[in-house]
């Protein structure tokens, strides 16, 4: 019979997680001491395998108490000496300290608000995502050339069909999924990042941030999506901002518009308040009927609504006045801390 008195002792001897895995093979491994005690009972005659079946559980019952006691002693410890390396003395005059969130942050961080205020709902989603999602969910064709590599990053893992995923090009990849997550009628939000292979300047980036919504309801109208970016801009901006909606194809919508928006500023050189020429802001309109039947609403009931993509480098860098939005991710500090 297993001496428990011994085991204990041994346990006791312990002084690493090393250590503790072994004493674990040794005694309570599938192959350790206690269960080969179990298989010697097993030819024992009955009245005996009874009596020492009781005594063996309560060996194995106390031994696994103390080993898990052990086990647990010694992650406190870890945790214990973690703390003690980021030990932070709250005490300490921390005003000196000059530090901000970034400007893309901040921006992303007031779109957010304004739409929670809407009762919009919100999700930042997956970057990584399937070819369906990324284009046949919304419309486009796997035969468009936005498909092909020059415009879209694949990966090499696959997805449950087979195919390669790929970094979302747009945060529109996320319709059908908050569609079929939430049913109608809905008002989503789908704020974050977008990857696409293309050149880099003033203007492009390879990896953007982007707010893509939408508003699938009954009697919605046009009147309704351009009071929304109204609004939003104007809170964002905080300007006056006048918007034009110009007509523009985009397989996801039907009809669709380009908006292009301009707003009051001082002058210097007048010293009187003007408006800046038009600057094309964001691509939207009404939902197609076909995004709506891949995500299983039927359109003849539910038509109305409308969708949008918002550039959020491009709307912070209409607020603070940046000339290059390479500025907002090339991780230079002077740009930074300009803005503190």
């Amino acid at each position: 019979m297993l001496d428990l008195k011994h085991a204990l002792w041994e346990l006791e001897k312990v002084v690493d997680a090393a250590q503790l895995e072994n004493f674990f093979q040794i005694y309570l491994w599938k192959k350790g001491f206690i269960n080969e005690e179990f298989k010697v009972m097993l030819t024992l005659p009955a009245e005996e395998k009874k009596d020492r079946g009781a005594k063996l559980s309560d060996i194995k019952t106390k031994l696994t108490e103390a080993y898990e006691a052990k086990q647990q002693s010694f992650k406190m410890g870890q945790i214990n000496q973690q703390l003690e390396k980021d030990l932070v003395d709250i005490s300490l005059d921390t005003s000196s300290e000059n530090w901000s969130y970034s400007l893309l942050a901040e921006v992303r961080r007031e779109v957010e608000e304004i739409f929670k205020s809407l009762w919009f709902v919100m999700e930042y989603g997956t970057e990584m995502v399937t070819k369906f999602e990324n284009f046949e969910s919304v419309n486009i064709p796997l035969t468009h050339p936005a498909t092909e590599m020059h415009d879209t990053i694949y990966l090499n893992e696959k997805d449950p069909s087979g195919e390669n995923f790929v970094l979302r090009t747009h945060t529109s990849s996320m319709q059908n999924y908050m569609i079929k997550k939430y049913g109608v009628p809905l008002k989503a939000l789908v704020p974050w990042r977008a990857y696409r292979f293309e050149n880099m300047d003033a203007t492009h980036d390879t990896m953007f941030y982007q707010v893509e919504g939408m508003y699938i309801g009954k009697n919605i109208s046009i009147a309704h999506f351009k009071s929304l970016m109204e609004t939003m801009l104007n809170a964002v901006l905080k300007k006056k901002v006048e918007t034009r909606m110009r007509p523009g194809y985009f397989p996801f919508v039907e009809p669709g518009f380009e908006i292009d928006a301009r707003y009051e500023y001082l002058n210097p050189k007048t010293g009187k308040k003007e408006m800046s020429k038009r600057l094309e802001i964001l691509p939207g309109g009404m939902i197609h009927p076909e995004v709506l039947k891949a995500a299983g609403v039927d359109p003849a009931e539910w038509r109305s609504g409308f969708a949008f993509g918002l550039g959020m480098s491009r709307l912070a860098a209409i607020k603070y006045g940046i000339k290059d939005i390479r500025y907002f991710t090339n991780g230079d500090l002077r740009f930074a801390k300009s803005f503190a």
